[in-house]
């Protein structure tokens, strides 16, 4: 069973490692400076009790499995300010030996639970990863047509859900 629960520090050296084994593949692939795999815990450290973020545990029969990250505030590339029930879809990952078994699906349905009346939900992902692009669309997701490179030979995709 899937469970979800607000990110504790316990929680960050195995979501330290879940996270850089997870988006590995990812950095081999693209090599963006900017890929999770290359940040230590401290990356999840400053942001659980930073206002601007919301960090959260997945769990699979109590176990962790991944994480998910929601900015709450601020900016991302494609939206210059969140507030009013908009929120960005940061981060979610999961553990390699439990990908492709829908835990990420359900887990990013399950988070938008912790959204306080979400209207507007946005993710942005690389355009050319065609997993995550149905794992969101699943999650209810459209694609926006906005595009952006944000590293050459990395465009990012941006998609919306309206609540």
């Amino acid at each position: 069973m899937i469970s979800l629960r607000l990110t504790a520090p316990e929680d960050v050296d195995i979501l330290t490692d879940i996270q850089q084994k997870a988006f590995q593949p990812l950095y081999e692939k693209y090599h963006d400076k900017g890929n999770p795999c290359l940040r230590d815990k401290r990356d999840i450290l400053c942001r659980l009790d930073n206002p601007n973020f919301m960090y959260l545990t997945i769990l699979l029969d109590e176990k962790i499995v991944g994480g998910i990250l929601y900015r709450i505030k601020g900016s991302t590339p494609f939206i210059k300010n969140l507030r009013w029930g908009k929120y960005y879809l940061g981060r979610v990952y999961i553990s390699p030996e439990y990908q492709n078994h829908g835990i990420a699906t359900e887990a990013i349905l399950q988070s938008e639970k912790f959204l306080k009346k979400p209207r507007k939900l946005y993710v942005d992902f690389p355009e050319d990863l065609e997993k995550n692009r149905k794992c969101y669309t699943k999650c209810g997701y459209k694609d926006t047509g906005k595009r952006l490179e944000a590293e050459p030979g990395l465009v990012l995709a941006c998609f919306e859900k309206k609540c």
